[in-house]
């Protein structure tokens, strides 16, 4: 959602909004259910993308161009595990074809038991013909046997997003249930925006929410959410 879409929201009178964001989910649930072990060191500095860009670059002092690397690695990270080829990666990345099949011939050379997951998590969902998440979600995918290579190719593709978009997204339902449970009943839920979920909460409840909020450090451990507040839901404040 556009920022400028976002300021146009704003909370009643008496209330603040309340967003709980939940960082890196997707990425993070590749890590933990592939093992990858640099993807799972990476994930530590609670900054993958540039823990990726790191790795794949080296340190760079300046800001500006490291700022550039981080963007490239996060949405190499992004791309290359829902299969975009050396073309797509190209116009996302503003870059030469070559240039492309470069950055992901190191991506597969950084994260490689990452890629060894993938693959057989491929060939499994061709053996039987669907794919579950982490929760024993299913999903048929019949089109890995259609007679156009075109449909069978996106299919393979969807294999891993289905697997980490769904349980990525089971974690944030789970998540909305566990709050809803502790929170007090005055505290409205509003909205729910990809992996954040947004809270309308009572002036005079706002700081025991932030406290019961903690919890979600002990229920979901593997996945952090931040906390941000504010009146205007284009302009929240992080909370450290």
């Amino acid at each position: 959602m556009p920022d400028t879409l976002r300021s146009c929201i704003i909370s009643e009178a008496g209330y603040t909004f309340l967003s709980l964001d939940a960082s890196q989910i997707e990425l993070r649930v590749l890590a933990i259910l592939s093992q990858d072990p640099q993807m799972l060191e990476d994930l530590k500095t609670d900054d993958l993308h540039q823990a990726t860009a790191t790795r794949m670059f080296g340190w760079i002092e300046d800001e500006t161009l490291r700022k550039k690397k981080r963007y490239d690695a996060k949405q190499g990270n992004f791309a290359l595990v829902y299969g975009a080829d050396e073309y797509k990666l190209a116009e996302m990345l503003e870059c030469s074809v070559e240039e492309a099949a470069q950055f992901m011939a190191e991506h597969k050379a950084t994260y490689p038991v990452l890629y060894q997951w993938m693959e057989a998590k491929v060939a499994q969902a061709k053996e039987d013909g669907y794919v579950i998440n982490m929760f024993g979600r299913i999903r048929p995918l019949p089109e890995l046997y259609a007679g156009s290579w075109r449909m069978r190719e996106k299919a393979e593709r969807e294999v891993v997003n289905t697997i980490c978009q769904g349980t990525a997204v089971d974690i944030v339902k789970l998540g909305m249930i566990y709050l809803r449970k502790i929170l007090d009943p005055m505290i409205r839920l509003v909205l729910q925006v990809h992996d954040e979920i947004l809270f309308e909460v009572p002036d005079g409840l706002l700081q025991q929410a932030l406290e019961q909020c903690k919890e979600l450090e002990l229920a979901f451990p593997s996945y952090p959410f931040s906390i941000a507040t504010g009146k205007v839901y284009g302009e929240m404040e992080e909370l450290g």
